[in-house]
């Protein structure tokens, strides 16, 4: 391996770990009546703002049918609505509902509240040097997903 690719390495290395030190208390995800794949859906609807089932099931790697019943029940608990999509009457949109983006803005409060307590232990020219580096790999990730498209 040469300099760049063992950086690279150490990279990933220090992001795995800066994820399971996060997860060290218990996730308040836990504590809610969804399942894993539920709960998935959920995060990738609202971060799409809307989908339809066939790219739901592509993204998560399952059957149109298994993507029915998991959008059934969120429907049941009001966390998702299906829409008719004005571009094609025959298909529905998905879309998260207040009450289900009210779940996931708590989620992601609480996991931004837990992050700012770890970051505040640091110091200010240490915090300066992460955001330096958190811009820089900001960047490289746009990049990359600009050039995917």
């Amino acid at each position: 391996m040469n300099g760049k690719q063992e950086l690279v390495v150490e990279a990933v290395e220090l992001q795995r770990r800066v994820n399971r030190a996060l997860r060290q208390t218990p996730d308040p995800w836990l504590g809610l009546n969804l399942t894993i794949a539920q709960l998935k859906t959920l995060f990738f609807i609202s971060n799409r703002g809307s989908t339809n089932s066939r790219s739901l099931a592509e993204a998560l790697a399952v059957t149109p049918s298994n993507v029915t019943g998991i959008i059934d029940r969120l429907v049941e608990h009001q966390l998702v609505s299906r829409q008719e999509d004005p571009k094609d009457r025959r298909a529905l949109l998905l879309r998260v509902t207040d009450k289900g983006e009210s779940i996931l803005a708590g989620l992601r409060e609480r996991r931004a509240t837990h992050m700012s307590e770890i970051l505040t232990r640091l110091t200010e020219r240490d915090l300066n040097k992460i955001i330096q580096g958190l811009t820089l790999l900001v960047q490289a990730a746009e990049e990359y997903e600009a050039g995917r498209e």
